[in-house]
């Protein structure tokens, strides 16, 4: 279950469960709207409780800015996932939660994920699939 990688997160990380939660939250939201569907449904499949945990990081409020809001107006499909990994960002600096804990977090859910995906680095390939962003998250 999704609840047994929070845990695993707040162990190895910076982060506090809490912290770890919405983090975590937070990033699966965007890759559920970001990301290629057959590639999140099959994270979804090997992350029980992964779904559920996206629709409540869509629930957090989050807003991008005027950069943010030109990004996602001018910059299509690649513009709106890095208006919203913005957005993201800011929603999660007030949670106390920094780009570093979230590249603390990455490799600890990617081995996650990994066992239980067959050996097969699925989050990773989920995140490649984010246009504009998804490169840069996928070996961060």
């Amino acid at each position: 279950m999704i609840e047994d990688l929070i845990v695993e997160i707040s162990a190895k990380t910076p982060l506090s469960h809490d912290q770890a939660r919405k983090a975590l939250a937070g990033a699966l939201s965007l890759i559920a709207k970001h990301g290629e569907a057959g590639k999140v449904a099959e994270l979804f499949a090997a992350a029980p409780g992964a779904q559920a945990l996206a629709a409540e990081g869509a629930s957090q409020p989050a807003k991008g800015g005027l950069f943010g809001g030109l990004m996602k107006a001018a910059g299509g499909a690649s513009g709106a996932a890095m208006s919203d990994g913005m957005a993201m960002l800011q929603t999660l600096s007030r949670a106390g939660v920094d780009q570093d804990g979230l590249k603390a977090m990455l490799p600890v859910a990617a081995a996650w994920v990994r066992e239980r995906a067959g050996g097969r680095d699925l989050l990773n390939e989920t995140l490649a699939s984010i246009p504009g962003v998804g490169g840069m998250l996928s070996r961060a």
